[in-house]
């Protein structure tokens, strides 16, 4: 009844539709996402230090904004 990707969706492969989501989105900001990608999956797992520069990376600037 609700689309993929929708909170109540409860057929819809949600972790799929996420490594997608994310996989699009890290390849507008990195030539290859993935590593920044399993950064924050593995979230939990991190110690103080990992956790501490896990912003700690260089994004592409494709162009100008106007």
């Amino acid at each position: 009844m609700y689309p993929g990707g929708h909170a109540r969706n409860t057929t819809a492969d949600l972790k799929d539709i996420l490594a997608h989501k994310f996989r699009l989105l890290g390849s507008l900001a990195f030539e290859n996402p993935e590593p920044i990608i399993e950064r924050y999956n593995n979230i939990s797992n991190l110690n103080a230090e990992e956790l501490r520069s896990i912003n700690d990376y260089e994004i592409i600037v494709r162009g100008s904004f106007k």
